[in-house]
């Protein structure tokens, strides 16, 4: 089951739906975030839950809208 949850990740990745993606460092209850670079809520949605561990139960999504400046670099001293 985790090779098809990775398998879909990579996939949202490659068609420019998400951004990044990792599971937290602790045992807590939020166990990943994943952030969709997706016109509407909806949608993240609709993408989060063709994730096999979703539509086996195996996780539960829970979305925040968030928007972030684009084209913004830092330099690193």
């Amino acid at each position: 089951m985790q090779v098809l949850h990775l398998a879909h990740l990579e996939r949202r990745y490659l068609l420019g739906y998400a951004d990044i993606s990792g599971p937290f460092g602790d045992d807590g209850e939020i166990r990943r975030i994943t952030i969709y670079n997706v016109p509407t809520q909806k949608m993240a949605v609709s993408l989060a839950n063709l994730d096999p561990m979703i539509a086996a139960g195996r996780l539960t999504i829970e979305t925040q809208p968030w928007w972030a400046a684009k084209k913004i670099s830092f330099e690193v001293a």
